[in-house]
C-alpha cells in the first residue's frame, strides 16, 4: 500500500510542527520533491476526526516558518453542490501562484473526494493505524489515480 513509501507521524506530533522536528522536516522535504500548487490530504478517522486537518495545519505552520504561504481548505464534509465552489477556490488560489492543501475524506466516505482530488496536482494518503482498512486505502488510491499520490502518512492513534 505504500505509494512511494510511508512517513510515520504520531498523533502527539501535530501541535509540534516546526522546522526543527525531523518528522515534519521529512514530510515537508518529501512533498517538495514534486512540483505542486494544490495538494490533497486524503484520509479519515472516527477516533481522530481532525487528524488530517491537524497535519494540514502543521504543514501550513511549517511553511510560514520557512517564509512561505500555504492555505488550508477543509473539504471533508463538502457536498455535491459545494464541489464547483471549492474547485473555483483552488483555481483562484493557484492562478495567483498560491499553494493550498485540501483536506478530504476517504473515497468510501465522501463521493466528492474523487473529482476534487483528481483536479489537484498531487495527494498524500493518511493511514490511521488500527482504523484505515487496506480496502479503503486502496480504493482511494485507485479511484483518485495512483499517479497523483506522492506517498502515505502513517498516523499512530492518539493515546
Amino acid at each position: 500500500m505504500n505509494v512511494r513509501g510511508p512517513l510515520e507521524v504520531s498523533a502527539g506530533a501535530f501541535a509540534a510542527a516546526n522546522t526543527g522536528d525531523p518528522v515534519w522536516q521529512r514530510l515537508w522535504l518529501r512533498c517538495q520533491q514534486h512540483d505542486w500548487s494544490s495538494l490533497a490530504l486524503v484520509g479519515s478517522s472516527k477516533r481522530d476526526p481532525d487528524g488530517m486537518l491537524e497535519i494540514a495545519n502543521g504543514m501550513a505552520r511549517l511553511a510560514a516558518e520557512l517564509g512561505q504561504e500555504l492555505i488550508v481548505i477543509d473539504a471533508r464534509d463538502m457536498g455535491l453542490k459545494d464541489l464547483p465552489r471549492v474547485q473555483e477556490q483552488v483555481r483562484n488560489l493557484t492562478n495567483r501562484s498560491k499553494r493550498c492543501v485540501v483536506v478530504l475524506r476517504l473515497v468510501s466516505e465522501n463521493a466528492t473526494t474523487v473529482p476534487l482530488a483528481q483536479g489537484l496536482d498531487a495527494a498524500l494518503l493518511g493511514v490511521f493505524i488500527g482504523e484505515t482498512t487496506s480496502v479503503g486505502a486502496t480504493r482511494s488510491i485507485e479511484e483518485v489515480g495512483r499517479s497523483k499520490f506522492l506517498g502515505s502518512i502513517v498516523i499512530s492513534p492518539k493515546r
